[in-house]
């Protein structure tokens, strides 16, 4: 394709890559200096460790995939070629991102000019968010890269032969790999595809099924094997579902009651638990979760509308909704987030504009474009919404905010300024229509930050500074999760009457957390408040006793020391039934049974 270029184009896209490239060292560098870097958190910690377990060699994972498999398989090999390095994965993601800009100059020369090429370049190549969550060990980096390249070979494939269609359902059964919800894409080319075609539609059609088949079938084959269990890609569904849809659901990533992201993530004990079974499969606990939320939409059908309206609005708002890392909190640590750089405040007008002019365009590519556009909105907006979401979407909206930027310069250059007039209002009602600043996004965002920054300066070892992250938590948001986690703090440091109290105000928030319930238990056995502790383990045990076993073996040591022998051995027992390896449990019932 180079050659094909003047030497004009060529210096042109040479100035936008460098640009692009330059930037994403000055993020590199800067974002290595935070404790992200280090310590990667929630999903990127999923797929850190997945791809080190295939790195040396652990290819059957044992449970089937919650996440994309494609992504953390990725930077296993990765790991494997390299080593462990952080800075692996983000040159790689860097290159990916870069790919992104010469794809788009190629597309946008192609479909419109190469002015429009260069422009739709140059935005992705200085697109604020794209180079944050390139230096994330986050799937949605790769999964821009595949969506452009499928969208690349949509627009340059011959469709009127049949084979081509099985190579577009092979890029999106690979594309779905790394998140799933592409394949809602597959339906909607299906229709165009039908209304479109004059002869072998049907034929095409199977080609295309055919295709996406093969892309997923090794993670379907994976999960099968895993665990006897039909999975076709991840089992996360049911959970992000239930997110999306329930009380607390308000179109973002809300941490539901009860649910520890941190040490179970798919909430598998809870859904043991509520169900009162041991040992679920991956879809069932999905299913669990899921007729949770069926049941949340049952009960309050103009509450999920409402919910659904929502995300279509945070979708396409200016607000860069977190979930795992807040480019708003990230400010304070990483100055260059700062900079006046594109943003969804330009793009999403933009391209909305592009759109729709091309609703009334018949040429056939567009249609790809709508029908991309449409469906990729559509398979996220049962969940919820998060910046990082949209990243994968992002390179096709350039490319459309170029188109409409292009149309603008032309009828400036033809003195159209009835057309050029319209456009600007209209751009000025979408900007001001879609302009949330996220001012009420702000605490909740914060007091995730902090939390999460919490953690890891406690995994460090650095206790004044989790401290000091957990207050600044709290005083963005009183949340559950951050109390309990100063509590835990004031424990290990054997503040216990400290820790105790914070325990006390997290049940206030979620009386019903089976985890909070034994730590505080823990804390008043040390302080030698047994009744205390004693009703607090039984409670923990009634809500849940597989998430906290260990509190039959606390009741035991309680009733010891109450002379009530037979009821310590009960709990003895029980809690050898759910963790038969305790060789002091069993040391301490040989002894009860002896009569020492």
């Amino acid at each position: 394709m180079a050659a094909i270029l003047t030497r004009r184009e060529r210096l042109a896209l040479f100035a936008v890559v460098l640009i692009g490239l330059l930037f994403r060292i000055l993020f590199l560098i800067q974002f290595s200096a935070t404790p992200f870097y280090r310590h990667p958190t929630l999903d990127a910690r999923y797929y850190h460790n997945l791809a080190s377990n295939v790195s040396k060699g652990r290819l059957i994972q044992e449970r089937a995939f919650f996440m994309g498999p494609l992504y953390p398989y990725s930077v296993g090999l990765l790991y494997r070629l390299f080593g462990e390095a952080p800075i692996v994965p983000r040159l790689f993601q860097m290159a990916l991102g870069l790919g992104c800009c010469l794809l788009l100059y190629f597309l946008g020369r192609r479909l419109f000019s190469s002015t429009a090429g260069l422009i739709a370049a140059g935005l992705y190549a200085v697109y604020k968010p794209a180079l944050f969550y390139e230096q994330t060990l986050l799937s949605e980096t790769p999964m821009a890269f595949f969506c452009l390249v499928l969208i690349f070979y949509l627009i340059r494939m011959d469709a009127q032969k049949k084979a081509p269609w099985f190579a577009a359902g092979l890029l999106i059964g690979i594309a779905a790999l790394f998140r799933g919800n592409i394949l809602l894409f597959a339906p909607f080319l299906c229709v165009w595809l039908l209304m479109a075609s004059q002869k072998d539609k049907w034929a095409k059609a199977v080609f295309l099924g055919a295709g996406i088949a093969a892309g997923v079938a090794p993670a379907a084959l994976h999960n099968y094997l895993a665990e006897r269990d039909f999975i076709l890609i991840t089992s996360n569904g049911g959970f992000n579902f239930f997110i999306g849809n329930n009380e607390q659901a308000d179109g973002r990533f809300v941490m539901p009651p009860r649910v520890n992201m941190e040490q179970d993530p798919s909430g598998l004990r809870i859904a043991e638990a509520d169900l009162n079974r041991a040992s679920l499969k991956s879809s069932e606990v999905s299913r669990y979760w899921k007729n949770r939320a069926m049941a949340f939409i049952k009960a309050h059908p103009a509450r999920f509308m409402k919910l659904l309206f929502m995300k279509i609005y945070y979708f396409w708002g200016h607000a860069e909704i977190a979930q795992i890392y807040s480019l708003q909190q990230m400010k304070g640590i990483m100055p260059i987030l700062n900079f006046p750089l594109a943003g969804f405040w330009l793009i999403g007008p933009l391209s909305l504009l592009s759109l729709g002019m091309l609703a009334w365009n018949r040429e056939k590519f567009w249609g790809v474009f709508l029908l991309f556009a449409m469906s990729y909105m559509l398979s996220l907006i049962p969940f919820f919404m998060t910046a990082r979401y949209r990243i994968p979407i992002i390179p096709v909206l350039c490319l459309l905010a170029a188109g409409s930027v292009e149309s603008l310069m032309r009828w400036f250059r033809q003195r159209r300024w009835k057309e050029a007039g319209s456009f600007a209002v209209g751009f000025a009602a979408l900007w001001l229509l879609l302009n949330n600043t996220g001012v009420l996004l702000e605490k909740e965002e914060g007091a995730q930050f902090h939390n999460a920054l919490g953690l890891i300066y406690k995994s460090e070892g650095k206790i004044n500074d989790a401290l000091a992250q957990y207050e600044k938590s709290l005083q963005s948001k009183k949340t559950p999760y951050a109390l309990a986690n100063l509590g835990n703090l004031y424990y290990d440091e054997k503040k216990l009457a400290e820790a105790a109290n914070q325990y006390s105000e997290a049940l206030k928030m979620e009386p019903d957390n089976a985890r909070i319930l034994f730590n505080r238990g823990q804390c008043y056995l040390a302080l030698g408040l047994l009744r205390e502790a004693q009703k607090d383990f039984e409670q923990a045990l009634v809500l849940d006793e597989r998430v906290q076993p260990l509190a039959h073996f606390n009741l035991a040591l309680i009733y010891i020391k109450e002379g009530k022998k037979e009821l310590a051995k009960s709990s003895l027992k029980r809690y050898l039934d759910l963790s038969p390896g305790d060789k002091t449990a069993k040391a301490l019932l040989t002894r009860l049974a002896s009569g020492d």
